[in-house]
């Protein structure tokens, strides 16, 4: 028998072992593992997968650093580009039964950094959104949240801010009223921007450096030309990080306003920009992304060892399998469906994570052993149903979240 690492170079760090067929086929990997030849490897508790080369041991560990926290699905905006203007699922919040499992099952993570309130819905409507806040900061994390950035009154917040909110992102398609009123479901944009001045005024009277604020930009053919204005517009509201994602296009007619895919399609790259923050100084940073399909694919949910809980307590692996819907890969009609490992009202956040399916789900998206189905000439239907040739189902082959196209915080 021979061991070899998938992943790192020193035996207390593997994460993912690979047993070779040196010895006969019916031979006992576990007995093999816990001679005196392997003695690293007694105390551990590993997954076994089965291959055509052996076995892959999976080590188990209780690691999440990251939780999507979706609060509601319910939004006061219809944005024209929106997912949930194709759905039919429910619209409700996430009950405080379900967010006291939440919250006992961050307890019991270890190696967990950060919170992030956001998902299908705007966290600012549930009510009791303060609240939720104070309790996940409670326990010595991270906490970031993005909002379309209209409910953000006085009261609201001085709330998040007092209750030291890390980074808060706003909703900014464009520069320009009219036409972020139009791609932001009639937003107002002065309103909008008045809303974010308060949380950079009254994070300056307090004295905090936090909560940095971020502005999320959908890029289509629409408001291309209106990158080249974000940073000024940032420098006026206290922003320091404006987030450039592509547009995930719900029906045909978004399909047709994506700024990806072409050759001539070329994202421009603006200077950066000085704020003040408290008594110091930042740096204004703008990231873009992807404007081309390429060979390179990887998860930010799995690699950042991610996990998302949806408002009915619900755990996905990322944003794209968390909710039922359609949408389009260069004219193609797909369709997702929801992908559950488990739900916190029944296990906690630890078990579901080191649940066989989650660990061996993980690990292949890891290696993304996912065919390439935009390069693919074949006339398959099973890309529609968010499925692949590989038996994979779902399928990452063809998200665009891996290809870092489309992108969140």
């Amino acid at each position: 028998m021979a061991i070899a690492p998938r992943h790192g170079s020193m035996p207390d760090k593997r994460e993912t072992l690979l047993i070779e067929k040196t010895m006969k086929t019916d031979g006992d990997y576990a007995e093999s593992l816990s001679s005196e030849k392997f003695p690293q490897y007694q105390s551990d508790q590993w997954i076994v997968e089965h291959t055509s080369d052996g076995y892959v041991l999976h080590r188990i560990r209780r690691d999440i650093r990251k939780v999507y926290l979706e609060v509601t699905t319910r939004c006061n905006l219809r944005c024209a580009n929106c997912v949930r203007n194709t759905w039919d699922e429910e619209l409700a919040d996430m009950s405080t039964e379900t967010f006291n499992r939440v919250i006992d099952s961050l307890r019991d993570l270890p190696e967990l950094r950060e919170v992030y309130f956001g998902g299908f819905g705007e966290p600012l409507l549930h009510p009791k959104i303060e609240e939720m806040v104070r309790q996940v900061k409670s326990l010595g994390v991270r906490i970031s949240m993005s909002t379309n950035g209209t409910l953000l009154t006085e009261e609201k917040t001085k709330a998040l801010v007092d209750a030291r909110i890390d980074r808060l992102f706003v909703s900014m398609d464009s520069t320009q009223a009219q036409l972020f009123s139009e791609l932001r479901g009639g937003a107002n944009f002065d309103l909008v921007v008045e809303n974010v001045k308060r949380i950079r005024d009254i994070r300056e009277r307090k004295g905090y450096r936090m909560p940095t604020i971020g502005l999320e930009f959908v890029v289509t053919d629409k408001n291309i030309k209106d990158i080249k204005n974000l940073p000024s517009l940032a420098r006026e509201i206290g922003a320091s990080i404006i987030l450039l994602t592509h547009l995930l296009p719900h029906n045909e007619q978004a399909a047709r306003q994506i700024a990806y895919g072409g050759n001539n399609i070329e994202i421009p790259r603006p200077e950066g920009w000085a704020i003040m923050a408290g008594d110091y100084v930042m740096w204004g940073t703008l990231s873009t992304p992807r404007s081309k399909w390429g060979a390179y694919r990887h998860c930010r949910f799995v690699n950042d060892k991610g996990i998302v809980i949806a408002w009915d307590g619900g755990v996905s692996p990322c944003y794209a399998l968390m909710h039922s819907y359609p949408y389009f890969v260069f004219g193609e009609r797909k369709r997702v469906k929801r992908y559950l490992l488990g739900n916190v009202n029944e296990k906690s956040l630890s078990d579901i994570w080191t649940g066989e399916e989650y660990v061996l789900f993980r690990s292949k998206v890891q290696n993304f052993r996912f065919p390439s189905c935009v390069d693919c000439g074949a006339n398959c239907d099973l890309r529609q149903n968010n499925e692949d040739c590989w038996a994979n189902s779902p399928s990452c082959a063809d998200c665009l979240w891996a290809q870092d196209i489309v992108r969140c915080p």
